[in-house]
C-alpha cells in the first residue's frame, strides 16, 4: 500500500505562480503526466493538492509514484480522479508549482473511447501520430481503430507510432485510436488514445467544460474586501472561431449590469496538446450584503454547444461571528 508525507507547508508552494491543465485517462490503463521542463538540474516534488501529501518515489508495490518530473499511474483507478501539483524548487530557494487536473474515465460497453479523451488533428495531409506514444519508452502498437472499428485496408501503411492514410477524402474524416502496450519491470499495461482526424482542418471544437469553478461551489468572503472569481474552460483543438467563456450575476450577463464594483477580464491560450482555454475573471471591488443572495454564474460557449457552473457566496464564521 501507498504510504504518503504529510506535508504542512504546502499552501506556501500553491501561493506562487500556479497554472492549471487537465489530463483524460482510461480506467485501468497506464498513465504519466510531466511537469514542465525547466533545467535537468531542478528538483521537483509531487503533492496530492486536495489532501496535502507528497507523493513519493516508486517503492515495491507502488501504483502511483513519482519519477523526477514525470507522475506515473500503474494502472489508473477511478478514485485517482483529482488534483496534482508539480513544484519545481530552483536553487536560489524560489519554487514554481502547477497545477494538474487528472479525470479517469470508466470502460462502457460499446464504446471505444470517451468523448472527453481526444487529441487535436495532427495534419490535413493523412498522417496521423498516435498520441502520448513518446511518452513511454518502451511502447508497441498492438491496433489501430477508426471510429471504434479495426483499421484494415491496402490505403493505410502503419508506422512503427504512426499511421499514414494514401490520398485523404472526406470519408477518411473520424475519430483514430491507437492501442498499445507499456512495460515496466515485467509488468505490462494497456494505453489507449484517441486523435481527431479532419482533413485540412485548421481547428476542432470539443464539447465545452468548465475546470474550475464546480458547480454549486459556496464561496467564503467577508463584507467590505475585494473578490476575483475565477473561471477556466476547455473548448476546442487549437484557436476557435467561437470561444466564449463569461460571468452572469443572476441571469443576467456582468456586461448588461449598471453595478460599477463589478468588472470582467478574459484571456485565452493554448495548453497540453495544444487544447484550447479560455479564461475569465469576474473582479468585485467590494462585497456587499446583496451579493450574498445572488447566484454568479460562468457560461462557457463554443459551436457544439454551452455549459454553465454556478456559485454562491456566504459570510465567514468568524466574520459572521462579530456581527
Amino acid at each position: 500500500m501507498m504510504v504518503y508525507v504529510h506535508l504542512i507547508f504546502l499552501s506556501t508552494f500553491l501561493s506562487v505562480s500556479m497554472t492549471s491543465e487537465t489530463f483524460d485517462a482510461m480506467e485501468g490503463e497506464a498513465l504519466v503526466i510531466k511537469c514542465p521542463r525547466w533545467s535537468s538540474s531542478v528538483k521537483v516534488t509531487w503533492y496530492h493538492t486536495d489532501t496535502n501529501e507528497m507523493i513519493p518515489a516508486e517503492e515495491e508495490g507502488s501504483r502511483i509514484f513519482s519519477l523526477d518530473r514525470f507522475l506515473w499511474f500503474l494502472p489508473t483507478s477511478r478514485e485517482d480522479s483529482g488534483n496534482y501539483t508539480c513544484v519545481i524548487h530552483f536553487s536560489n530557494n524560489r519554487t514554481r508549482s502547477f497545477n494538474m487536473n487528472v479525470q479517469v474515465h470508466p470502460y462502457k460497453q460499446g464504446v471505444c473511447f470517451p468523448s472527453r479523451i481526444r487529441y487535436p488533428n495532427d495534419t490535413g495531409r493523412g498522417k496521423i501520430v498516435c498520441p502520448t506514444i513518446d511518452n513511454y519508452k518502451t511502447a508497441a502498437i498492438i491496433q489501430w481503430y477508426k471510429d471504434c472499428k479495426p483499421l484494415h485496408g491496402q490505403r493505410y501503411f502503419k508506422g512503427e507510432k504512426y499511421i499514414y492514410i494514401k490520398d485523404p477524402r472526406k470519408e477518411d474524416d473520424g475519430y483514430y485510436t491507437c492501442q498499445f502496450t507499456y512495460t515496466r519491470k515485467g509488468n505490462v499495461f494497456n494505453v489507449s488514445a484517441t486523435r481527431i482526424f479532419i482533413s485540412g482542418a485548421k481547428h476542432s471544437p470539443l464539447s465545452p467544460r468548465i475546470l474550475f469553478p464546480k458547480d454549486k461551489d459556496v464561496i467564503e468572503v467577508e463584507l467590505g474586501t475585494a473578490l476575483s472569481l475565477k473561471c477556466q474552460a476547455r473548448l476546442g483543438i487549437k484557436k476557435q472561431p467561437l470561444a466564449v467563456v463569461t460571468w452572469d450575476v443572476d441571469n443576467i450577463p456582468v456586461k448588461d449590469l449598471s453595478v460599477s464594483r463589478y468588472h470582467e477580464k478574459a484571456h485565452s491560450f493554448e495548453g497540453h496538446e495544444q487544447v484550447y482555454y479560455k479564461e475569465a475573471t469576474l473582479h468585485i471591488t467590494e462585497i456587499k450584503k446583496e451579493d450574498l443572495q445572488a447566484n454568479f454564474t460562468c457560461v462557457a460557449l463554443n459551436e457544439m454547444h454551452n455549459t454553465r457552473a454556478t456559485v454562491t457566496l456566504r459570510l465567514k464564521a468568524q466574520y459572521e461571528g462579530l456581527q
